[in-house]
C-alpha cells in the first residue's frame, strides 16, 4: 500500500514516516507541508492512504478531504490531530481512523491493521469475481424515487407514496444545511455564506468544522438513499444537484404557469392545493427562507382564490366556502378573501352567510388590529346586502 503524508509540522512528518517505514506494511511515498501540495500530487500520483493533518494553515485538513474525495473515492484518509476535540468529527467524516499526537507505534499499527483488513477484503472480492470470469454482482438500486416535503417542514421520504420511510436527521444543522443548498439547487454557495447563514454564532474554526460534518451526513444520504444527485465542492463553494429528487415545491411551482382557470386544467391544479401543508420551511422559522416563504403563499393564496371563482361560476358554491373558509383561517385579516366569499354567498342567494361573514370580519380587524374594513369590502357588503 502506498501513503502520503500531508501536515505542516515538519518534525511530525518525519516522525509518522519513521513510523510507516518500522511498521513496513503501508510505504510513505512522500510528505507535504501544505495541502495544496499534496493536492496537486494526487491529481497526478496514484496511493491508497492519505494522513492528513486537521489544524494546518491557508487549507486545514476537513476542507482537503472535500478535494481529496473528489479526486478519487476509494482513497483512505486518515486525520492527524493534536487535538482530542476535533476526534469524533473527523472520525464521523470522510476518515477510516484518526490518531492523536504526538502518534505512538502501538495505536498507528492498529490504524494500519484496519487499513489492511478492509484492502484485503477488497482484494478477495475482486480475485473471486476474476476466477467466476464475471464481474462482482452490481449492488440492486432502490427503484423508488426520494421525495423531498418543503412546506410546513422538512422531510425526506423513499418515496412520497404514504407510508414510505423517513430520513432522520442527525443534526438540526444538517437538515437546516440540506433546506439551504436546495433552497438555493443548482447554484453555487459559497462557504462563508454558510458560515455566516447557518453558523454566525459560534467561532469559524468551530463553524468549519460543524460544516464539514454535516456535508458528510448529506453525502451519506445521497449515497445510502441511492439518489443520484450530488453535492459538489470547488472552489470554496458547495452546490447542491437535486438529482432524481421530487420535491413538493418544485411540483407547486411548476404548476404555477397557468394563465387562466380553464375546463381542461382545473382539476390538475385543485390536486395542487393538498401540496401546501403550510407555509414553506414554516417551522424551522429559517430567517433566509421567510422571502420564499411570501413569494409561495401569494402563489397558494392566488390559486385557491382561482379556483373558488372557477367553482362559483359553475354552481358549486357550498365547495367554494369550505376552501375559502380554511384559506381564510390562514390569511384572517385579507380583505380580498372576504369580498370573494362575500360574492360567493350571494351567488347561493344566502344573505345570513353575507352578514355572518361581514361582521364576523370587522370584529376580527377592530379588535386584533383596531382597523375597519376597506372601503371597497363595506360598499360590497351594502351593494349585496340592499337587494
Amino acid at each position: 500500500m502506498r501513503a502520503i503524508v500531508i501536515d505542516d509540522e515538519k518534525p511530525a512528518q518525519l516522525h509518522l514516516e519513521r513510523l510507516l517505514r518500522t511498521d513496513g506494511r503501508i510505504t510513505p511515498v512522500q510528505c507535504f507541508s501544505t495541502a495544496r501540495d499534496g493536492l496537486h500530487f494526487l491529481a497526478k500520483e496514484r496511493v491508497d492512504v492519505v494522513f492528513l493533518d486537521i489544524g494546518m494553515p491557508e487549507m486545514n485538513g476537513l476542507e482537503a478531504a472535500e478535494y481529496i474525495q473528489q479526486l478519487d473515492q476509494s482513497i483512505r484518509i486518515i486525520f492527524v490531530t493534536a487535538y482530542a476535540d476535533h476526534a469524533v468529527e473527523a472520525f464521523e467524516l470522510h476518515a477510516l481512523d484518526y490518531v492523536l499526537k504526538p502518534v505512538s507505534s502501538t495505536r498507528l499499527a492498529k490504524t494500519v491493521d484496519r487499513i489492511a483488513g478492509i484492502m484485503s477484503h477488497n482484494s478477495q472480492v475482486a480475485a473471486t469475481a476474476e476466477v467466476q470470469g464475471s464481474e462482482p454482482e452490481p449492488v440492486e438500486l432502490d427503484t423508488e424515487v426520494p421525495g423531498l416535503l418543503t412546506f410546513k417542514h422538512l422531510d425526506i421520504y423513499r418515496s412520497l407514496d404514504q407510508g414510505a420511510k423517513k430520513h432522520k436527521w442527525r443534526t438540526t444543522k444538517s437538515q437546516e444545511l440540506f433546506a439551504f443548498l436546495f433552497h438555493h439547487r443548482e447554484e453555487w454557495v459559497s462557504k462563508e455564506i454558510l458560515l455566516d447563514k447557518l453558523w454566525g454564532d459560534v467561532s469559524q474554526e468551530k463553524g468549519l468544522t460543524h460544516l464539514h460534518t454535516s456535508v458528510y451526513q448529506i453525502r451519506k444520504l445521497l449515497k445510502e438513499w441511492n439518489m443520484t444527485g450530488k453535492l459538489e465542492y470547488n472552489m470554496n463553494r458547495y452546490r447542491l444537484l437535486s438529482g432524481n429528487l421530487v420535491s413538493d415545491v418544485d411540483q407547486f411551482e411548476k404548476s404555477m404557469v397557468y394563465h387562466v382557470i380553464t375546463s381542461d386544467n382545473v382539476d390538475d391544479l385543485r390536486h395542487m392545493i393538498p401540496l401546501y401543508r403550510g407555509d414553506y420551511l414554516e417551522e424551522h422559522d429559517y430567517r433566509w427562507a421567510q422571502a420564499k416563504a411570501r413569494e409561495l403563499r401569494r402563489k397558494y393564496t392566488g390559486l385557491v382564490m382561482d379556483i373558488a371563482r372557477w367553482d362559483m361560476e359553475h354552481g358549486r358554491g357550498k365547495e367554494v366556502i369550505e376552501q375559502l373558509t380554511i384559506l381564510q383561517e390562514r390569511e384572517p385579516y385579507s380583505e380580498e378573501i372576504c369580498r370573494l366569499m362575500m360574492e360567493v354567498y350571494a351567488s347561493m342567494d344566502d344573505q345570513q352567510g353575507i352578514l355572518r361573514l361581514y361582521h364576523s370580519f370587522k370584529l376580527t380587524l377592530n379588535e386584533d388590529l383596531g382597523h375597519q374594513p376597506e372601503p371597497e369590502t363595506s360598499r360590497l357588503y351594502q351593494n349585496l346586502t340592499d337587494k
